[in-house]
């Protein structure tokens, strides 16, 4: 069984954000879910903390890599340019040899960098579809619920498919 490991990003749109509980039960079967104190820490807004608290209880190990998974040019590049959540996420997914769940960019470009395996939120959704476990409606209407809840990605076209939207996105 592979692992997927959460950013905090990733974390507030299972959550509160996409209200994606649904998906982690169905991909539960593929996936053990991991998460890192860093990201973890990320999690700050008080009000949400008893959601979030029982949230990561429910579904996720919360590790910490145990060796150093970098040397000390990568994890000085790293420190300049990520958050240290998702130096936490790269190096426990290294550590594994899980999947990195990173939304942003920069993560996402830096896994690539250091040959990790990573996907997304969407890309998520995209594996739903494509086990039916989800229709095209019901994904977009989760991109929709994203959207509003100001996760930090386009807004589909009226009439556009989320087959079609995840195809632009790519």
């Amino acid at each position: 069984m592979d692992s997927l490991v959460f950013d905090t990003s990733a974390l507030l749109n299972f959550g509160h954000r996409g209200d994606l509980a649904a998906l982690l039960k169905k991909l539960s079967s593929e996936y053990k879910y991991f998460t890192t104190p860093g990201a973890q820490a990320e999690l700050t807004d008080p009000e949400k903390k008893p959601f979030y608290t029982a949230f990561l209880r429910e579904h996720f190990t919360v590790q910490s890599a145990t060796t150093p998974q970098f040397d000390l040019p990568t994890l000085a590049r790293l420190v300049r340019i990520l958050d240290p959540g998702e130096i936490t996420v790269l190096t426990l997914a290294r550590e594994i040899k899980g999947i990195a769940v990173l939304d942003e960019k920069a993560a996402r470009r830096e896994a690539a960098l250091l040959d990790l395996r990573f996907i997304g939120t969407l890309g998520l959704l995209h594996q739903s579809l494509q086990r039916k476990w989800f229709t095209d409606a019901e994904c977009l209407a989760r991109v929709v619920k994203l959207c509003d809840a100001r996760f930090a990605i386009p807004r589909p076209s009226v009439g556009q498919s989320f087959t079609d939207y995840f195809a632009v996105l790519k």
